[in-house]
């Protein structure tokens, strides 16, 4: 009896994506990236550590699919990247829907203690509001993978956006 609850505790565990962290890979990355310059945004990232910067800045264009809140101060925006960009996406954002994660970071006060210290040090957030649900744009950011988060490929922190005009 224990061992059988051990092993349904075990593989809860597991399929829950608390256990053993995936080894995934960045993306190959073609030529002619469109690149950017970074801001000071870098400096504000709560536990830096977690990322693995694969480029200090590019240009994606794609369309705003949602955003939530996060308890460290910054928004998660999931991106439906348009055709030509999906060069940024890897095995691990295949699994989260195919989405690009987009994190703007210190966008209110965090909740977080150890956020708190980062986003107050913080004097020249990001300003402007977040692009809308349903929103065509273009983002700049560090290219990165979010080792906490099975790897997948995000832009962390966003540095810049802006409506896609037709």
């Amino acid at each position: 009896m224990i061992a059988r609850t051990l092993a349904i505790i075990v593989l809860a565990i597991l399929s829950s994506g608390c256990g053993p962290a995936r080894t995934v890979a960045a993306p190959p990355l073609p030529s002619g990236i469109p690149t950017c310059a970074p801001t000071d945004q870098d400096r504000f990232v709560y536990r830096p550590a977690r990322l693995e910067a694969v480029l200090p800045c590019v240009r994606v264009a794609g369309t705003i699919v949602s955003s939530t809140a996060e308890a460290d101060g910054d928004f998660h925006i999931n991106v439906r990247v348009d055709p030509g960009y999906e060069w940024v996406l890897n095995d691990a954002n295949r699994d989260e829907d195919g989405y690009l994660v987009v994190e703007p970071v210190c966008r209110f006060p965090p909740l977080q203690a150890e956020a708190i210290r980062v986003c107050a040090s913080d004097g020249d957030p990001l300003t402007g509001g977040l692009p809308a649900v349903g929103d065509h744009v273009w983002m700049e950011g560090r290219f990165a993978l979010d080792l906490q988060h099975h790897g997948w490929a995000e832009l962390h922190p966003l540095y810049r956006w802006g409506k896609v005009t037709p």
